[in-house]
């Protein structure tokens, strides 16, 4: 019979994501992760079979959180148009200055999408359900009357993809949390935001025009 294990999996996982997310693959030898998840070498083949299949349990887990991360928020209580903005402000404090724990997701596109059939696929799927998320916000502001409607939903989704996913990676290179901020200001100051937007995004938290 064999032994039970002793050694919380989900721990083992988190652990090993952080490791990867700061050394990337390529930069995580066997070592780095046995010591990371104070798993014995045997232990971590037999639980999770090898180094890859350990990272992508890591990287799926991370995608899974990523992707419900942008959906919590923009499926909130605000008003639509605040709900982006309460997106651009938490990019900025949560990742200006290196604040923020690294990305895996944006680490494994980075680094393995070009080779990696598996890892470009699941990168792909996420950021399109991101893209997806933030359309339905923008399409959700819109009916609410606080985008003009004939805006172009599917870009401008695409848009604060972008816009919040560079705010995260620019972050991590130690921008400070005023400039992503600044940054944040900019982006939204370019949507054509009709005049109940405006009032539904209130005064008082900064020039969102």
């Amino acid at each position: 019979m064999p032994r039970p294990r002793k050694f919380d999996e989900a721990d083992v996982i988190e652990r090993a994501r952080r490791t990867f997310a700061e050394s990337g693959f390529e930069g995580t030898s066997l070592d780095d992760l046995l010591e990371a998840t104070g798993l014995g070498r045997q232990s971590l083949y037999n639980a999770f079979g090898g180094k890859k299949e350990l990272f992508m349990r890591a990287f799926l887990s991370d995608t899974a959180e990523a992707v419900d991360a942008v959906k919590t928020v923009l499926q909130g209580a605000e008003h639509p148009i605040a709900r982006i903005r309460t997106q651009l402000v938490s990019s900025a404090v949560e990742h200006g200055e290196a604040q923020g724990p690294p990305s895996l997701l944006l680490r494994a596109a980075v680094e393995l999408s070009a080779r990696d059939p598996e890892v470009a696929a699941t990168v792909t799927e996420a950021f399109d359900a991101i893209r997806a998320d933030y359309t339905a916000c923008i399409v959700d502001a819109q009916e609410a009357g606080e985008i003009e409607a004939d805006t172009d939903a599917e870009a401008l989704g695409t848009y604060f993809c972008a816009v919040i996913e560079g705010m995260g990676a620019i972050g991590r290179v130690g921008t400070s949390r005023a400039a992503l901020l600044q940054v944040g200001l900019t982006s939204l100051g370019v949507v054509p935001i009709t005049p109940l937007g405006h009032e539904h995004l209130g005064t008082a938290d900064g020039p969102w025009t």
